[in-house]
């Protein structure tokens, strides 16, 4: 299946969106208390960390196919 290719409108109307959506966050951060913020800052470094995670589980699992692939190749050019 082909991929839907964004025309130049929205595209435009994405990155609008992206930067409403973070004005909106600044917005709401003045508003809250230091311990909110230290709540708001511990439960963004755990999403990070969870998503870099699950990066590192991807490529591993990537890596393991491409050396059984090698591994595979190795033996056929051994015969």
């Amino acid at each position: 299946m082909a991929r839907h290719r964004l025309t130049e409108e929205e595209k435009a109307a994405r990155r609008l969106s992206k930067e409403r959506a973070f004005e909106t966050v600044e917005k709401l951060l003045k508003h809250l208390s230091f311990s909110e913020l230290e709540e708001v800052v511990a439960y963004s470094s755990r999403l990070k960390k969870e998503k870099i995670g699950k990066e590192e589980l991807r490529l591993i699992k990537e890596k393991e196919v491409i050396e059984q692939q090698l591994q595979k190749l190795k033996a056929l050019d051994a015969q």
